[in-house]
């Protein structure tokens, strides 16, 4: 659950995100001009890790988020549970802290 889920009193709607032991099953859904992203993609270069990015100025990048995760808001980190089945992330925080404990499998 997100900080802005439990502000608004959400109580658990969202399964916890699957861990995977590989970067390459990872991607950032992300803008340029956008602040949280650019907090996420510092991180991602702190912990040393290759995450491919999507631009959503794409207009293929976008489509692929607003079918998958269901929403346009950025950044969102897709993860691939098994070839063709994916968890999609969304809010920063939950981003990084979801990269910073799961680091270590990741490399």
């Amino acid at each position: 659950m997100s900080l802005f889920d439990w502000m608004k009193g959400a109580e658990g709607e969202q399964s916890p995100a699957p861990v995977v032991d590989s970067q390459h099953k990872l991607a950032l859904y992300q803008r340029a001009w956008c602040p949280y992203c650019d907090r996420v993609k510092g991180v991602i270069n702190e912990l040393d890790l290759a995450i491919a990015e999507c631009d959503t100025n794409q207009p293929e990048h976008l489509q692929a988020l607003m079918a998958g995760g269901g929403q346009r808001m950025v950044p969102c980190l897709r993860i691939e549970q098994e070839p063709g089945q994916y968890f999609w992330l969304y809010e920063s925080a939950d981003i990084i802290a979801y990269l910073r404990q799961h680091a270590e499998a990741l490399r």
